[in-house]
């Protein structure tokens, strides 16, 4: 009876689509090829309804990742997140325990969602040790064969949990899988403590996986902190959270992932502040945000996703570990050594040069001025988000060559260098 009245849920979410979802679904394509916001832990079984998953559409997000713990693990609960995420325009990673079993499982399994048109992906392992990276790395590949348009989901720890990092777990990794077959790089780490501080190790991190995703030509992803845990990580803050988004964007991140959107709970020893969403189904006050800094970042997407950051660089006294400093023949420099910014030279598959400037003050907004050395730079224009657009504007450049910008609290902004 209960399978019976899914089968009718899932039917009727596919045919009740409204003006909302079929303008969504213009862009429900497959988003291992584009750039795409995720959030990670989906609204219990119990709230996974046409409300909650209509929110997550207004949100911006582009896809959900299911995941083992989220006790939604049967053919039956997967079709009926796949069937409302299809309604509201975004895609669902999996979770079915077949991906775990005999190769006839996991042929039944990818045959059950491949063509299902919201499917995103696999789950596999969420921060797998290294005894685990050769099932897992099996398993990956297997998928691949089956269905080399998804994602199967494994994503790493951060440095401070293994040792000998990047060549021992990180290339490792790639290797196993083979870098031709691995659909993204992917870790987590959390940056904003209990006490106040960011982890010392937060850039390092960041600039393990964009060297190694540079090395091997392999697309990063990186999971976003939007929830707390209690003695663990703070609850972050609107400007936090863009902080968070930026910064690593600046380090050539091409897919984020949100941890998280629903509130978890029963998790054991960890006790989660509120996350986007409560236990209880309500927005919480960082939905607002969350909704507009994700439209934001979609403004610069395409730029994003077809460029790389070949050089990342810190302004300041942050004391972080393995950051480099701006040197002094870069293209610009800021007229005050004082202010703490991230500065990231990409390029674009185009041959288009730019640059990212994040401010790292996590409570100040900056007007800030620079210097530009390069004298075969002609122009630079802005890309600026106004009202939730992208506006393409040339910054005035006077006889100094000093132009200035202004940055909110955590704010990442491109500049195309012209020539």
């Amino acid at each position: 009876m209960r399978k019976a009245l899914l089968i009718l849920i899932n039917i009727s979410c596919c045919l009740l689509g409204s003006v909302y979802a079929q303008q969504k679904q213009q862009t429900l394509s497959s988003s291992p090829d584009k750039f795409a916001i995720g959030v990670f832990w989906p609204p219990v079984w119990e709230f996974s309804n046409e409300e909650q998953y209509k929110w997550i559409g207004e949100a911006n997000i582009d896809f959900v990742e299911n995941v083992k713990n989220a006790k939604m693990f049967s053919e039956e609960h997967n079709m009926h997140l796949l069937a409302l995420a299809a309604k509201y325009g975004f895609k669902v990673t999996v979770a079915d325990p077949r991906i775990f079993g005999t190769d006839a499982e996991i042929a039944e399994a990818v045959a059950t969602y491949k063509n299902h048109k919201a499917l995103e992906g696999y789950y596999i392992k969420d921060e797998p040790d290294s005894t685990e990276f050769p099932w897992a790395s099996t398993i990956y590949k297997k998928l691949i064969a089956l269905d080399p348009v998804h994602v199967p989901h494994v994503n790493l720890f951060p440095n401070f949990v293994i040792p000998s990092y990047e060549t021992n777990h990180v290339e490792r990794w790639v290797n196993l899988v083979g870098a031709d077959k691995l659909k993204y790089l992917t870790f987590d780490q959390y940056p904003f403590m209990a006490n106040g501080r960011i982890r010392p190790t937060y850039y390092e991190n960041l600039d393990i996986i964009r060297r190694v995703g540079l090395k091997y030509k392999v697309r990063t992803a990186a999971y976003l902190q939007s929830v707390g845990i209690i003695d663990a990580y703070k609850r972050p803050s609107e400007s936090e959270l863009r902080f968070n988004i930026y910064s690593a964007l600046a380090y050539g991140i091409k897919r984020p992932v949100w941890f998280t959107y629903w509130t978890p709970t029963n998790a054991g020893k960890e006790i989660f502040t509120d996350a986007i969403i409560d236990p209880y189904g309500r927005k919480t006050d960082l939905y607002e945000p969350f909704q507009k800094l994700n439209k934001e970042v979609k403004q610069i997407s395409e730029i994003l996703f077809n460029s790389e950051a070949l050089e990342v660089y810190h302004v300041g006294a942050d004391s972080a570990i393995a950051i480099q400093s701006l040197p002094v023949d870069f293209v610009i420099q800021p007229t005050s050594n004082a202010d703490d910014l991230i500065i990231t030279k990409f390029l674009h598959k185009n041959g288009d040069q730019y640059i990212m400037m994040v401010n790292k003050s996590l409570t100040v907004a900056k007007t800030l001025s620079f210097k530009i050395l390069d004298s075969g730079v002609k122009q630079l224009t802005s890309l600026t988000v106004k009202d939730q657009s992208l506006k393409k504007e040339g910054l005035s450049i006077d006889k100094q060559r000093t132009f200035s910008l202004n940055l909110l609290p955590g704010e990442g902004r491109m500049l195309l260098l012209g020539r």
